[in-house]
């Protein structure tokens, strides 16, 4: 069809339509007669779809709730995933402790499906979702308040945010996944109220990502996983791409069938997960069971099922129409839950939300609740051995047409749409028969409990409890080979035992001691001061607590057994310096192992230094030309790249003021036309400990065709590192800085960046107020002065008192106390002294006289002062 056809018959021209996936979607809607999109050339709005644009038309109708329903995620381009979120129109605002939200809440879920009321305890449930949601845990804490379920946050150790790195550096927000993650953790907090939570944000909604959001998760020590995500179809490579990463045996791996009706998606399709369908969940006080459930189907959306060809079928599915992987294995409710969340512009508060998304982390929950996996099964096989026990068979419902009934329209026994049926209490989600071997492990020589040790044979393994005490779930008959390995012991000689289904057996152990030797040394600063610190140091993989250095020395002196590598973890104390990770050996005799920590100069907040920053800084103020160093370079056979006279007229959208750099892709015509680098001059950064890159930048981009980075080079240009890749995820970004960090070009000579465009037919990349600050931290002459303040009376230390020099009264140090340091106890407090010589040091501590001493410190080294102090009175 030519584009004057097209422009003829109502629909915009192509140059409207482009950006890849978007093209097939929006044409086949307005194909369907569907409202005309608007005049050529403005454009979608970036991200949004012809359909979902529709479907937000549709559920503004405030009159019926919950019937009409929206996808929180578009379309996902190849490569990547969508949310399986549905929202319904309709939003209450925060409720009182009184007031009860609309939809389903935990006492429905757990009602309907005969869940224990407050399970969960010592499980791990994991979710992998992309992008951040920066108000997760605090919207969990209101869901959880309203249903009065116990908290769980990062603070009491139930919850933990992290990136797919498992570290702190979360990806940038999405208004889609917000919504996503949100109804995640609320799924999993109703089902489970008292499992631990880890939230895994994945770099963006890349399969690959996910994939290895889900390595990390399990890596984290989480034995149920759930995705609620995925990509339509069945393809040949996914085994081979990303199986392996959803293959992990002993772990529950749940994944949603998707919400599109008959069909599958991935990563359901892998023989390895337990797939996920949804059913519409009614109260129906009718029924003996009070509840009704028939196969969701609401609007266009209805979850997924089929058979994936190009999977293997697993030996536990027995259906014969299907000679691939047949989907789903169980199903849970998808519709009509509560739901609460404030992030973005879909996060306004309470609303119900719908889809596979809900089932999945239900049924996540469910296996947490049923008690471990065993290790080296595969959880997606449990519902398949029980003949029925423990599910609820769905009957009725279809989520669409085609050729093999029983794939697209529930029936007695296995159906696609909902599998073997929904949660009846926990039998079908726990493995098959078993027993127990339980007991207590201690110390040959002392007969003391022994903690953390580990229990068990080959892929069966338990940990024992403070108490020494193990529980171990076997497959029943003859178990070979169990033994006991603890940190610091002899592994014991493997034992032999026979369990019959059900029955517990009772073994306890006694394990010999290694001998040791001391690991000693001293813990310094090692930024330019070099006095000794206080500090914490843990042996990687040991249970053992932690040993402390001296606060005054920086000594330590602990042991560890022979002949063996170890990793020491050494903390200071003092708040910005950064952790370091010290191998030793220890071989017959005494090790000396000093380690010097380092004062962090991006947090900048060391006592006794002074940051330094200086800032290169870049306002394009000329629009005729890039600035003096900067350099323009077009790549052979393109044109139309880096300009500073705004030449289409856009206008500052930045953040900054005045002239700007900018790369214009939407005027060009279709094809691959731009590869643009805007390259700074080269920067010397010998002098600096850390450096960080900073723009102020506006931009609409779509990830198939526009790519935008930032990359570094330290040998004038010859090779280049990225150091930004650009967005995440598609769409309009104005008055946005980024920051970059640029750490590890510290100490290089020569720092070149360029900021690279490359796109077929794109939109535009905006810049100003670019710049490269260095940053290093200088030594304050002077020195510490440390000790603790005591009551005078008792001896026990004073917490919360002030130690300040009265030559500088504003920056005093408050005493805190050391639990888990007794040889040093409370009270303990650590002072920065400018300059050497004498100085008053004065404390004062509520319902205390005040005391006064003269202290003699010197540069570089650390002084004792304890202190007594009295009550008034």
């Amino acid at each position: 069809m030519k584009i004057s056809t097209c422009v003829e018959s109502g629909f915009r021209p192509l140059h409207a339509l482009r950006r890849g996936a978007a093209v097939v979607g929006v044409a086949a809607v307005a194909l369907v007669g569907f409202q005309p999109a608007a005049s050529a050339g403005t454009g979608p709005e970036p991200g949004r779809t012809a359909a979902s644009t529709r479907l937000n038309t549709a559920a503004s109708d405030a009159d019926n709730p919950g019937t009409d329903l929206t996808p929180l995620c578009d379309t996902p381009a190849k490569g990547h995933a969508a949310c399986y979120a549905l929202r319904a129109p309709g939003t209450t605002a925060r409720l009182s402790a009184t007031q009860t939200p609309a939809g389903l809440g935990p006492q429905d879920i757990r009602s309907a499906y005969d869940l224990p009321a407050d399970g969960g305890a010592g499980q791990t449930i994991a979710i992998v979702d992309a992008y951040d949601n920066p108000n997760a845990e605090a919207d969990l804490a209101i869901y959880r308040s309203q249903y009065g379920l116990p908290p769980c946050t990062t603070a009491n150790g139930c919850f933990a945010k992290v990136d797919q790195r498992g570290g702190t550096n979360y990806p940038m927000t999405s208004d889609s996944w917000a919504g996503e993650i949100a109804l995640d953790l609320e799924m999993v907090s109703a089902t489970a109220p008292q499992a631990h939570i880890i939230l895994v944000e994945t770099d963006n909604d890349g399969l690959d990502n996910l994939a290895a959001g889900v390595d990390r998760a399990v890596a984290l020590g989480a034995k149920y996983v759930s995705n609620s995500y995925g990509r339509s179809g069945d393809s040949d490579s996914d085994q081979a791409t990303y199986g392996a990463s959803y293959d992990h045996p002993g772990v529950a791996v749940v994944a949603a069938s998707g919400d599109n009706g008959y069909g599958v998606a991935f990563p359901a399709t892998l023989s390895t997960v337990t797939s996920v369908g949804g059913t519409d969940l009614v109260a129906d006080p009718t029924s003996a069971r009070g509840w009704s459930e028939t196969v969701w189907n609401r609007d266009t959306y209805a979850p997924g099922s089929g058979c994936a060809t190009h999977q293997a079928k697993p030996t536990f599915q027995k259906d014969t129409g299907c000679a691939g992987r047949s989907v789903a294995d169980v199903s849970a409710v998808a519709d009509n839950v509560a739901v609460y969340s404030t992030f973005g512009s879909t996060g306004t508060g309470w609303q119900r939300y719908g889809g596979t998304s809900v089932a999945t982390p239900v049924i996540a929950a469910v296996y947490a609740l049923a008690g471990s996996p065993r290790p080296g099964t595969y959880p997606n096989s449990y519902p398949y051995a029980t003949g029925g026990t423990g599910l609820t068979d769905i009957t009725s419902g279809s989520n669409g047409t085609c050729a093999t009934a029983y794939l697209c329209t529930a029936g007695a026994g296995y159906d696609g749409p909902t599998g073997l049926g929904t949660p009846s209490g926990l039998a079908a989600f726990r493995s098959g028969p078993s027993g127990t071997v339980s007991g207590v492990v201690k110390d040959a020589k002392s007969g003391r409990p022994v903690a953390g040790a580990t229990v068990g044979t080959g892929p069966d393994v338990a940990t024992t409890l403070q108490d020494g005490t193990y529980s171990l779930n076997l497959p029943a008959g003859r178990v070979d080979g169990l033994t006991v390995t603890a940190f610091g012991y002899r592994t014991t000689a493997p034992i032999a035992l026979d369990i019959a289904d059900g029955q517990t057996v009772t073994h306890d152990f006694a394990v010999a001691p290694l001998p040791r030797v001391h690991v000693r040394g001293t813990v310094k600063d090692g930024s330019g001061h070099g006095w000794p610190l206080y500090a914490r140091i843990s042996v990687l993989g040991s249970p053992e607590a932690p040993a402390w250095t001296d606060p005054v020395t920086g000594a330590y002196d602990i042991t560890l057994p022979k002949q063996a590598g170890y990793q020491l973890d050494v903390s200071a104390a003092l708040p910005g310096y950064e952790p370091v990770i010290r191998a030793v050996t220890v071989a017959a005799r005494p090790v000396t192992a000093n380690v010097a920590v380092t004062a962090d100069p991006d947090a900048a907040t060391a006592i006794g230094y002074t940051p330094r920053r200086t800032d290169n800084a870049e306002t394009f103020d000329s629009t005729t030309a890039a600035p003096a160093g900067w350099t323009v370079t077009n790549a052979a056979g393109t044109g139309n790249g880096w300009q500073f006279d705004d030449p289409i007229q856009r206008g500052n959208a930045t953040g900054g003021t005045g002239s700007f750099a900018v790369v214009e892709s939407d005027q060009g015509p279709f094809g691959p036309h731009q590869d643009s680098q805007l390259t700074t001059p080269a920067y010397d950064l010998s002098h600096a400990q850390s450096a960080e890159l900073s723009f102020e930048t506006a931009y609409v981009a779509n990830l198939t065709q526009q790519h935008m980075t930032v990359d570094a080079s330290t040998d004038d240009g010859k090779t280049w590192q990225n150091v930004w890749a650009g967005p995440r995820v598609g769409g309009s970004e104005d008055h946005l800085t980024v920051a970059v960090p640029l750490r590890q070009y510290a100490g290089q000579r020569s720092v070149r960046l360029r900021f690279h465009f490359v796109a077929d037919w794109g939109y535009f990349w905006a810049l100003d107020d670019v710049t490269l600050q260095t940053r290093r931290l200088e030594p304050v002459p002077g020195g510490l002065a440390v000790g603790t303040v005591r009551d005078a009376a008792t001896g026990a230390g004073v917490v919360g008192a002030t130690v300040v020099d009265t030559r500088t009264p504003d920056s005093g140090a408050v005493t805190a106390a050391t639990a888990d340091d007794p040889a040093v106890g409370d009270g303990l407090y650590t002072l920065f002294l400018p300059g050497s010589g004498r100085h008053a040091l004065q404390v004062t501590a509520s319902g205390y006289a005040t005391l006064t001493r003269t202290a003699v410190t010197h540069d570089d080294r650390v002084t004792r002062e304890d202190f007594r102090i009295r009550q008034h009175g």
